[in-house]
């Protein structure tokens, strides 16, 4: 199959949908209340009557979307590696020509709801801190119980996806693409902490883990969360930078908590915790590994759009230690081809796999592994 014609069909189911309830909250703050149907049409599609006109505009809609993308598409559709991914990519594609009234994606199953219950049970009544982010507060709990000897700072909805959905592995019908133990990996994009302490627990004591954050916000809650488990903090080393194609540049940075990103350009210098307009120097991951790893085994990056920038630093570990990958894809649409076809270009026979993580359009990972 083809995935114009899986999006055709995904399309052609879309035209009868009306998800109600397909909006995170615990991400997104309370539900729109003007979108979605209007009454009478909404009464009427009950009843099974659609208008030609309200198809005529999903479908409109949906190719509209695609159409400047369909090679590229095409192209990444025939070298994901399972059906799974490709059903994801189709799906992932019309989520975001169609939005969550149309299009309802497969993590949002009853299990999803099941483990927020169980995470959030986690947080009752603990010691709180600001995030800096949005009026976040993150509370304090212990992950025993889940399976994880590891305390921290953190959110229930966080949990879910670390902890227990596993952001960070993909399990296929060859195995899983996980962190393993005495695995050194490349944690890009370290935020607070949440990551590099699942990868220092998986990789066990002969693990390593270089994790990049470089927002003082942030990195007052990395070093937080790290504290609080000193078993594995000795497994974890800080580099406040970066992560780009060169070391030593200097990145305009635009504040946004977790979501904080960097771009080339010039900025006046200000204070580094100041919100907008300041820079940042760079690392590539090719320099840590010179100076700091003996090799890399796993490279996790979840930077904000800069992850093809970050792989191009990454060419010579990359061609010499061919690690297993996992790189989120979501905050460009592009990435979801750019960065495989960089990948694929190096010639090391990594083979694709596409997982998706939240019930809308964040949170997905293209993981890659060369078998």
């Amino acid at each position: 199959m083809s995935f114009f014609s899986d999006y055709v069909s995904v399309v052609a189911n879309a035209i009868e949908a009306d998800f109600e309830d397909n909006f995170d909250e615990a991400r997104f703050g309370p539900k729109p209340k003007d979108l979605g149907r209007k009454t009478l049409p909404k009464l009427l599609a009950k009843v099974g009557f659609f208008s030609k006109d309200e198809a005529r505009q999903v479908v409109q809609s949906a190719l509209m979307f695609a159409e400047p993308y369909m090679k590229e598409l095409e192209w990444i559709h025939s070298k994901l590696s399972d059906s799974e991914s490709r059903y994801l990519l189709v799906q992932l594609t019309a989520f975001r020509a169609l939005g969550h009234r149309r299009i309802k994606l497969p993590t949002n199953c009853p299990e999803h709801w099941k483990w927020l219950e169980t995470a959030e049970k986690l947080f009752v009544g603990g010691e709180q801190i600001e995030s800096g982010f949005m009026g976040w507060k993150l509370t304090k709990a212990d992950f025993s119980s889940i399976g994880y000897p590891i305390k921290m700072f953190f959110t229930p909805l966080g949990v879910v996806i670390d902890y227990i959905e596993q952001q960070y592995r993909c399990v296929t019908s060859n195995g899983s693409i996980v962190c393993t133990d005495g695995d050194y990996v490349i944690d890009a994009g370290g935020c607070w902490g949440d990551t590099a302490l699942y990868f220092a627990h998986l990789a066990g004591p002969k693990g390593r883990v270089a994790s990049f954050e470089f927002l003082p916000s942030n990195l007052e809650i990395f070093e937080k969360n790290v504290a609080l488990n000193p078993e594995l903090s000795h497994r974890i080393r800080l580099f406040r930078n970066a992560v780009w194609s060169r070391s030593g540049e200097k990145l305009e940075v635009t504040e946004r908590g977790p979501g904080t990103s960097v771009a080339p350009g010039t900025s006046i210098e200000l204070p580094a915790n100041s919100p907008k307009g300041s820079s940042i120097e760079t690392m590539c991951i090719d320099d840590v590994v010179n100076q700091d790893f003996e090799r890399v085994d796993f490279i996790k990056m979840d930077i904000e759009g800069s992850e093809l920038e970050a792989l191009r630093g990454a060419e010579a570990v990359l061609k010499k230690f061919k690690p297993k990958l996992a790189i989120t894809v979501y905050h460009n649409f592009e990435d979801y081809w750019t960065i495989p076809q960089y990948i694929e270009s190096l010639g090391l026979g990594y083979r694709f796999y596409l997982r998706h993580f939240t019930i809308h359009a964040e949170e997905t990972v293209l993981f890659a592994r060369v078998e």
